[in-house]
């Protein structure tokens, strides 16, 4: 497998410009399917789909195998009775392509990636499958087990599609090409230019008659984030013994904080003369914010179970209203608060972005794919991929509660997006900004939701319209509403809107390579090292001294050899 490492470094270090707007078991090799045979291999390839064949329908019905995400917040906003398997996304499919579903992978997050692992290792995958990472990728273009779908694509693809990869310049397209050959269907990532923000409790801060933000830019220094956790455990808000400020167990979980302290952790620089660094080494930044933790934890302000929860953990505190302080992007309503909401209906959520000591929303472009959907090699009908990508990334990006009342109404429900066949997003570089002006035109009366320019925006502007109608009571009916607005008009405000007026976003491009030897065999054991020191210093089983030892023996067991890699790598 080749690929050339100046287009690749081009493409994952790339500087954008703009402010981006937007988010079983095994299978059997064996197949039931009736439908027609594909043509996809016997007619000449033209440069763009027809209509008639982009979204051709099958004359038989074709049961596609699928290997699929299903995260217990996916499962959660279905309808009474329905499955991933069956629901209005689906059932839309089965309506336009006469196609439907059997998952014979579905799963969640690490247990999603093992059993791809494993039906990788078998050989044994799903007809079309959910991607989560470049690396399983690689590695399937390299055992040659997945379907060159370069043709298939030419031949199929929506001219909405094309328009859509094509928004990011190449960018998306070169991360899923090898040897000249189109090997999987990329999905476009909506946080690509969106910095992470700072939530607090609003209802919290009211009750307390508290503002961290008297100048009203949205804009918040560490220094305003302390006092606030502070002020919220000394009147133990939520009287079931607050926590201040809880973080996950990885290192990448105080991404917002090194930020707000000058600096980035966990992700891969890239110097002017060529050199590379590991950005939690790059300056003092990520030391100095361990100590602040480490502070923090002393005087009760970060959880005293710090080092120990999960993610999952973490959002049972905010539902379990003891923690009124979060990190999280623009959507993280969407999918984190919402469950909060549900639990204590008096929440409410305001976001800020957070600056540094010269005044700086210190952020880093995060690379433009996120997952990918891959056909298996020997599938029968691999057009049927671009097909399902048409419908549901085409199709009902223009659709209207006429035209697609079920999925409209689905939406406004609530549904989650991934609910679809492909666990990707496929929105244009410019959609979460789209998001924030198009909702705002409407609610200040500058346009109709009918004059939105997607499905989605029309959707959930009338949902988030129809929840401002009471916004003190949120019901089943405009609990939708409340997280539309409060991730699009809230989050979005933060991120895109206030932080443009402000003109103070310092972006930086990291490098996103590849797995390679050196790496897949040292990089686990560094990390190790990174988390163990972490949890120590923060939790002050170790003093801040011990930064610098652990810096040391992380270069000595592979930092400094994968260095080397990666040096030699992006010189070619």
């Amino acid at each position: 497998m080749k690929k050339s490492k100046k287009l690749l470094a081009a493409l994952l270090s790339g500087v954008m410009t703009l402010s981006l707007a937007a988010c079983g078991g095994s299978a059997s090799q064996e197949t039931t399917n009736t439908a027609s045979p594909s043509t996809a291999q016997t007619e000449e390839t033209g440069t763009a789909a027809s209509a008639d064949l982009a979204f051709e329908p099958y004359e038989d019905e074709l049961v596609v195998q699928l290997g699929r995400l299903a995260s217990p917040h996916t499962i959660s906003s279905l309808y009474e009775g329905d499955t991933l398997e069956d629901n209005p996304y689906t059932r839309y499919v089965k309506e336009k392509l006469n196609i439907s579903f059997e998952d014979v992978i579905e799963a969640n997050d690490e247990d999603y990636k093992k059993q791809i692992s494993l039906a990788v290792a078998s050989g044994d995958l799903p007809d079309i499958f959910t991607v989560t990472d470049y690396n399983t990728l690689v590695e399937l273009v390299d055992n040659d087990l997945i379907y060159d779908l370069t043709d298939v694509y030419e031949k199929y693809v929506c001219d909405y599609v094309r328009g859509v990869y094509d928004s990011f310049d190449g960018r998306c397209m070169e991360m899923v090409t090898f040897d000249g050959r189109l090997m999987a269907l990329p999905g476009s990532n909506p946080d690509n230019g969106v910095p992470i923000l700072c939530w607090m409790r609003k209802d919290w801060l009211d009750q307390l008659n508290l503002n961290p933000d008297e100048d009203g830019d949205l804009c918040i220094t560490i220094e305003d984030i302390e006092d606030i956790a502070k002020a919220f455990v000394e009147a133990d808000i939520s009287g079931k013994g607050t926590v201040g400020i809880a973080l996950a167990d990885n290192v990448g979980d105080a991404q917002g904080l090194y930020g707000a302290m000058g600096g980035f952790a966990d992700i891969w620089l890239q110097n002017e003369d060529g050199s590379i660094e590991w950005g939690t080494f790059a300056d003092d930044s990520v030391k100095n914010t361990w100590e602040l933790l480490n502070r923090w934890f002393k005087e009760g302000l970060l959880d005293p179970q710090f080092g120990t929860r999960t993610a999952d953990d973490v959002n049972s505190l905010l539902i379990n209203n003891q923690c009124g302080i979060a990190f999280g992007p623009w959507h993280t309503p969407d999918w984190r608060f919402t469950h909060v909401k549900d639990a204590n209906p008096e929440a409410q959520y305001i976001a800020y972005t957070m600056k540094d000591a010269d005044g700086k929303v210190n952020a880093y472009h995060e690379n433009a794919v996120g997952s990918f959907v891959a056909v298996r090699k020997d599938y029968e009908h691999p057009e049927a991929a671009v097909k399902i990508l048409n419908v549901v990334f085409g199709d009902l990006a223009t659709a209207t509660a006429e035209t697609a009342p079920e999925v409209a109404q689905f939406v406004k429900d609530g549904g989650d997006n991934f609910c679809r066949p492909y666990q990707i997003e496929v929105i244009p570089y410019e959609n979460t900004e789209k998001y924030f002006t198009e909702h705002t035109a409407v609610l200040n009366g500058e346009m109709t939701p009918e004059q939105c320019t997607t499905a989605e925006n029309r959707n959930t502007s009338e949902a988030m319209m129809k929840y401002l109608e009471d916004p003190d009571n949120v019901t089943s009916e405009t609990s939708a509403g409340w997280k539309a607005y409060n991730s699009r008009i809230i989050g979005c405000g933060a991120s895109i809107g206030k932080l443009k007026e402000n003109g103070n976003a310092n972006w930086i491009s990291p490098l996103y390579p590849p797995t390679m030897p050196v790496m897949a065999q040292k990089k686990t054991t560094i990390d190790t090292l990174e988390l163990q020191a972490y949890i120590k210093i923060v939790t002050g089983e170790e003093p801040i001294s011990y930064f610098d030892e652990m810096k040391e023996k992380w270069y000595a067991n592979g930092g400094s050899d994968i260095i080397a890699e990666l040096e030699e790598y992006y010189q070619k």
